[in-house]
């Protein structure tokens, strides 16, 4: 079997994430993972798929296309196999926290933090950027991030609150399970 990532994105409408699976299914492939979102009225995709080996990028990127465009669809696709074995690893274990930052320029914000992610080895695992509401100035980011085992949690946390009150933005740090604990919304 190949492991391969087909990529999806333009204007969304209601039937996207239908014609990929049509297509996938078409192929017999497995959709083995996947995630979408949209931004602005952009969907954005990203779906791992385990097909038989008789079948290629090439082939299931042109199939997904084929599937969309004649939905009429606007949406590139471009697809790559992979080998599980390029997943990014910090060479010892990890633990996942939640950075979230607010302030006043999305650019400062991310050049500034993920120069410290990048200079510790700390690999961003998933981002969410929203900008404030109502034409507001502001930026909220969440990071979930994966720090090394050997990092000094304290000393990274006085790091990115150093390198937040340079940039006049508000930061915290929590451990995922505490973060997920705190914004869990109980069902009723």
């Amino acid at each position: 079997m190949n492991n391969i990532a087909i990529s999806v994105i333009g204007r969304d409408c209601p039937g996207v994430v239908s014609a990929i699976a049509a297509a996938v299914a078409r192929e017999h492939c497995d959709i083995v993972e996947m995630t979408q979102t949209l931004l602005k009225g952009q969907f954005a995709s990203i779906v791992i798929v385990s097909a038989p080996d008789h079948v290629t990028d090439e082939a299931l990127q042109k199939a997904v296309h084929l599937e969309t465009s004649g939905r009429g669809l606007e949406l590139t696709v471009a697809a790559r196999t992979f080998d599980e074995g390029e997943v990014f690893s910090a060479g010892e274990g990890t633990e996942p926290f939640v950075v979230t930052v607010i302030g006043a320029h999305a650019s400062d914000i991310l050049v500034s933090l993920t120069a410290v992610f990048a200079e510790n080895k700390i690999n961003i695992e998933n981002l969410r950027a929203l900008q404030a509401e109502n034409g507001g100035a502001g930026s909220i980011f969440v990071f979930e991030v994966s720090l090394p085992l050997s990092i000094d949690r304290n000393a990274f946390r006085r790091m990115l609150q150093a390198k937040a009150r340079q940039n006049s933005l508000e930061i915290s740090m929590q451990h995922q399970d505490v973060f997920e604990a705190i914004h869990r919304v109980p069902v009723v």
